[in-house]
């Protein structure tokens, strides 16, 4: 049993709620204590440019739209679509917190949260995800919380496994868009610039991946604090269950891809499931981009860029299925909310690997 103190994590959201705010005046209080000049400079401007870049999103949407057609298209879909995407949509988040138990494992944690509570932590971090600004912020709690899992001052290592479960995850992304890619064939006229920019976001996941034992390997060359940091991080112990893990990340995807199948066949009866492959990953890629809040904006305007070449769909009725798409997400979002006012601050139970015991609570007491 492990303790696990929910309050430190909360603490850290609400940090992150704080930077992503525009900036306040605190020279006086940082004077002696110059942060690093890239570091600063996000810190100060970041949050200019994620809303800045939303608004341009937007904008896009609303000068190609007909709002008025956009009310007409909401009348396509039937509730019992609306209620299968949301039933699709948890069933991935699911499978997103079996990954991350698998990764836990991989990389060699001695204890990790019972699949319960995984489930549980999984959604709570969607909520904060999906409503904070950043999209970072609920991944950052989950490797706070269940620091412990890897031991006293754990909490690097934690939230390595869950950076690079993110990782996994735009790989997972990059995959089926590129086996939509292939499916669609010369049905969209120009795929050369959606392959470059696949090709960029799997090169940028796949170094992301690789950073951890790179680092390891180059501590010795950095400076002591980054070396310090970098001899801490994680190493994979069992490979074939980092490879589950990448296995799940395309799974989790794929049911992602499910859930805006249902919805482009309401308004869109002859797409098929692999027209929908081409269509949803690409879209929601853009929940990776730095520059925007949660892909908002962007999101819409790949959806009704791609729609309308590959389908020949009215921009009203694309719009209208990607804010349903994103609805899937708020209202998963808004469940992890509410576990997390139900949940409080309860230490979950944990369990360690198969075939390896297990520390006790009272052999090393949780970290304060």
């Amino acid at each position: 049993m492990c303790a696990v103190d929910e309050r430190a994590a909360q603490a850290l959201c609400t940090r992150l709620v704080s930077a992503s705010a525009p900036p306040r005046n605190d020279s006086a209080r940082d004077a002696g204590a110059p942060a690093p000049r890239a570091r600063s400079w996000w810190s100060r401007w970041g949050w200019t440019v994620r809303w800045g870049g939303t608004a341009l999103g937007v904008a896009y949407v609303i000068r190609i739209v007909d709002l008025a057609s956009l009310r007409s298209a909401s009348a396509h879909v039937r509730l019992g679509t609306l209620i299968a995407a949301l039933a699709v949509t948890a069933l991935g988040l699911v499978f997103g917190a079996v990954r991350w138990r698998v990764l836990l494992r991989a990389y060699g944690a001695p204890a990790r949260p019972a699949l319960v509570e995984a489930i549980r932590l999984y959604f709570i971090a969607v909520f904060y995800n999906t409503y904070l600004p950043g999209g970072v912020a609920g991944d950052l709690l989950r490797g706070v919380v269940t620091r412990d899992s890897f031991g006293e001052g754990g909490a690097t290592e934690a939230i390595a496994v869950v950076l690079v479960e993110r990782a996994l995850g735009l790989l997972g992304v990059v995959g089926l868009a590129a086996l939509g890619l292939l499916a669609v064939g010369d049905r969209v006229a120009d795929t050369g610039g959606l392959w470059m920019w696949s090709g960029a976001a799997g090169a940028f996941a796949i170094v992301a991946v690789l950073m951890l034992p790179l680092a390891r390997r180059l501590a010795r060359l950095l400076p002591r604090r980054l070396a310090a940091l970098a001899a801490r991080l994680p190493g994979v112990s069992r490979p074939l269950d980092f490879l589950s893990a990448a296995a799940l990340s395309v799974l989790t995807q794929l049911v992602a891809a499910i859930s805006g199948w249902l919805f482009l066949r309401d308004f869109y009866p002859g797409v098929t499931f692999l027209d929908a492959l081409f269509i949803v990953p690409l879209a929601l890629a853009t929940t990776f981009l730095p520059i925007t809040v949660g892909g908002a904006g962007a999101r819409e305007a790949v959806f009704i860029t791609l729609c309308g070449e590959l389908l020949g769909m009215p921009s009203g009725d694309a719009l209208a299925v990607s804010l349903l798409v994103w609805l899937t997400s708020l209202v998963a979002g808004a469940v992890g909310g509410l576990l997390q006012l139900l949940g409080g601050a309860s230490a979950p139970r944990r369990e360690p690997p198969s075939g390896e015991p297990g520390p006790s609570a009272a052999a090393r007491p949780p970290s304060r």
